[in-house]
């Protein structure tokens, strides 16, 4: 799909480090980067620069979500915002991600000028992921990295670098 790097963020699976290892060098020099999506209060958020497998757990609650991924450096954002509710079920507010998807495959393009309206009064990043789940999908959406990043530490620094 002409992309320079990808994260594989399969939901509530960890890609194990030996597979990705496998996959990194099979897609070299190509970045590839493991994170997970999480579900949480009915909700799925993306997490970046975390691989415990805790992230597995079908338990969490969002704000708990939060707090592990940031005391371990990580990177959350929400995916898909409004495709299951048209009001959002979690108080952002007060349990301020670092992103928002404002574009997908999955994220209701209506609600595109809301996204945005909410990303720049919390100040997150803006996130256009292609959420392929099949091989056609991937690269139909994509974020421009003002610079690259050579592994998953610099990539949570680069992002977090892309909050408004």
């Amino acid at each position: 799909a002409g992309l320079d790097g990808i994260a594989i963020t399969d939901h509530d699976r960890l890609v194990p480090r030996v597979r990705l290892a496998a996959d990194l060098a099979s897609v070299a020099p190509s970045k590839l980067a493991a994170g997970i999506e999480v579900s949480a209060d009915d909700q799925h958020w993306v997490v970046l620069g975390v691989h415990d497998p805790a992230l597995e757990n079908l338990g969490w609650h969002y704000p708990e979500l939060l707090a592990f991924v940031r005391e371990r450096g990580g990177f959350i954002l929400l995916a898909h915002p409004f495709r299951y509710h048209s009001v959002l079920p979690v108080d952002l507010e007060r349990y301020t991600p670092d992103g928002i998807e404002v574009e997908s495959i999955n994220t209701p393009a209506d609600r595109k000028h809301d996204i945005r309206a909410l990303a720049a009064r919390l100040g997150l990043a803006e996130m256009h992921n292609s959420d392929g789940h099949r091989p056609g999908g991937v690269g139909s959406y994509s974020n421009l990295l003002p610079r690259a990043a050579r592994d998953d530490r610099e990539l949570v620094e680069v992002l977090l670098s892309m909050k408004n």
